[in-house]
């Protein structure tokens, strides 16, 4: 509890409220542009399911937003620590790094979950507003050469809803995935030990890498195991999901081994480099 609180600083909460603010207005813009029309997004339309909902914040967060929150938070919570000098009065109390490592984590993790969470609530209500307010119209198809009336097609019903079974796995993984973006962010800050240095190099790999997935080396890369884990909806990317667009042959088994192997590799360097004597030293 420490550590959350400790955790729960002006540039978190702030960050934390934007991606929340980012998440709710992809869905509302979507929402407003398809209503009128009868076209709405079926991964759009879903959400007015609690269970979808809370599926659709767990993705939301395993992606670009979750990558940017979960930097700005290892940054101002461990990298300041590194940074401030105050890592080696820590570890006067407390000489097993591991247990500092794991729960600084840990918090991290816990944020994660409860602002997915929450996050999945807001997007139920307010697409449930949204449909009271502006209800998808249904969709006029005008008549042939032959002439005749209007006809009015009625608005799909939603296709991806989601079960409450799947919404709980959806939340797994981006656990899963958020534990990768924890580890890289921490072996950031423990081999820089500065708060810009944890931005850069926990945020910036997965940002520059993100072209290639259009090359033979997608599978590959954690972008690629990330779009396998989660199976994103193709027709939902870079409009809801700001993410690569989802392989075609998704694999959810050889993402997920990819991902825990990739994060428990990140976790064990950031354990190495927090260990050392350099990281007990202060900033110069």
């Amino acid at each position: 509890m420490s550590e959350l609180r400790a955790l729960w600083t002006a540039p978190v909460w702030g960050a934390t409220a934007v991606a929340v603010v980012v998440s709710l207005g992809l869905v509302a813009r979507l929402w407003m542009a398809g209503a009128a029309y009868g076209v709405l997004d079926p991964s759009v339309s879903a959400l007015t399911s609690l269970p979808s909902a809370l599926r659709a914040a767990a993705w939301q967060f395993a992606t670009l937003l979750g990558l940017l929150l979960t930097g700005v938070v290892v940054a101002t919570g461990l990298g300041q620590t590194l940074e401030g000098g105050t890592w080696g009065a820590l570890r006067l109390f407390e000489n097993r790094v591991g247990v500092l490592w794991a729960r600084k984590a840990g918090a991290v993790l816990a944020l994660a979950l409860a602002v997915q969470l929450v996050t999945g609530v807001l997007l139920w209500l307010s697409t449930s507003v949204f449909g009271l307010l502006w209800p998808v119209r249904p969709r006029a198809v005008p008549p042939g050469f032959g002439g005749g009336a209007v006809v009015h097609v009625p608005p799909p019903t939603p296709g991806e809803s989601a079960t409450w079974s799947q919404a709980v796995g959806a939340i797994a993984a981006a656990l899963l995935v958020q534990i990768l973006f924890i580890s890289l962010a921490g072996c950031a800050a423990a081999l820089l030990r500065s708060v810009i240095g944890t931005l850069a190099l926990g945020i910036g790999p997965l940002l520059v890498t993100a072209p290639l997935v259009m090359l033979p080396a997608a599978p590959f890369l954690p972008h690629r195991w990330i779009a396998d884990l989660l199976g994103l909806p193709s027709e939902a990317q870079y409009q809801l999901y700001l993410w690569n667009q989802a392989p075609l042959d998704p694999s959810p088994v050889i993402g997920g081994f990819a991902l825990a192997g990739a994060a428990a590799l990140a976790a064990v360097a950031a354990w190495a480099g927090l260990r050392s004597e350099r990281a007990l030293r202060p900033v110069d």
